[in-house]
């Protein structure tokens, strides 16, 4: 019988049209988890990224106010490297891939949603609002509240919407689509700043070696790593310079690892200027260095961002196209 059984299994499999065995090996390969505490996509049986629905427990010797959720931690790269961290030593605000202004007013108040330690403000998730699994594609959409603390004012309500694509063959390709809206009649006044946005933190191998001396860091064994934008620019040049791309790159025990952030034509103040830091590996899109805007009720901030991770230097040639395809 188990042999009969088998012939038969096998017979139908050789006979399964194209398509059916396409979509049932894309169902095997893409996939999303919920916990309590996390959404997790991952491929085959490695992590493509995780949505951090509550704080990951805050590591010894960082103060428990920097607890943070609703960021993307870890991504990791299609060989299994992560390229993200949270709770870094070195600024334990940022948190892995996460949307946060720095100086606003919401009417007579200054708030900080960034630098946690203000205690002034922070962002939080809210819920999880749905999940699909289509053909080439898992998505999810989230909410999260921009609250302003002491008192607790809900200020913002930020919806992110993220897809993840079918890999290609040596990288991992998603879009993150954010809709900030405010929940009072009072506008939340985005002030003119040098940083703030769409903002992605990686690894502290990462650091330059003038960082580390300079904030004692710990004893972190540093790798190389370097930024590069649409224009050619590296960190110290592209510094503010209104970007379309963005990349991050560097190696992780002697392997190339990288991450571009592509910034859609249609974001408020597209090419946004882009904040790459002097030493360490972290930058934001930052449409605040401009100048001052409002987030209101009836002005929600859309944007769209795209990131492309990879086991390899940045290929200006093809993030540009992929780029292209993303404003089609």
């Amino acid at each position: 019988m188990n042999h009969q059984f088998w012939v038969i299994v096998f017979a139908l499999a050789l006979c399964a049209p194209a398509d059916l065995c396409l979509s049932l090996a894309m169902a095997e390969s893409l996939k999303i988890a919920e916990t309590d505490a996390t959404l997790t996509i991952s491929h085959g049986q490695k992590i493509v990224l995780v949505y951090n629905k509550m704080s990951p427990a805050v590591p010894e010797g960082i103060d428990p106010i920097y607890h943070r959720s609703g960021f993307l931690h870890p991504v990791t790269t299609p060989k299994g490297k992560t390229i993200t961290e949270a709770f870094p030593k070195d600024h334990p605000h940022q948190h892995g891939i996460f949307f946060a202004w720095v100086k606003t007013t919401y009417g007579d108040r200054a708030i900080d949603f960034w630098n946690l330690a203000g205690r002034t403000g922070r962002v939080v998730h809210e819920r999880v609002v749905n999940m699909s699994q289509n053909e080439g594609r898992v998505e999810f959409e989230v909410d999260l509240i921009h609250r302003a603390e002491n008192p607790s004012v809900d200020i913002l309500r930020e919806r992110w919407k993220v897809t993840v694509y079918e890999p290609g063959d040596d990288y991992y390709c998603f879009d993150l689509e954010s809709v900030q809206q405010a929940l009072t009649d009072t506008p939340l006044v985005v002030e003119k700043y040098h940083y703030g946005g769409m903002a992605f933190r990686g690894i502290s191998k990462w650091l330059t070696k003038a960082d580390q001396d300079k904030r004692g860091s710990g004893a972190i064994q540093l790798e190389p790593s370097s930024f590069l934008n649409n224009s050619g620019q590296d960190r110290k040049l592209g510094n503010h310079t209104p970007s379309t791309w963005v990349a991050l790159s560097g190696t992780i025990e002697h392997q190339n690892a990288s991450i571009a952030v592509l910034s859609h034509s249609k974001n408020f103040r597209a090419p946004q200027p882009a904040r790459l830091h002097d030493s360490k590996p972290y930058f934001c899109f930052s449409p605040c260095v401009t100048d001052s805007f409002e987030i209101s009720k009836t002005k929600p901030l859309r944007s769209k961002y795209r990131f492309l991770v990879t086991d390899a230097p940045p290929n200006p040639d093809w993030i540009e196209s992929l780029w292209l395809a993303m404003n089609e």
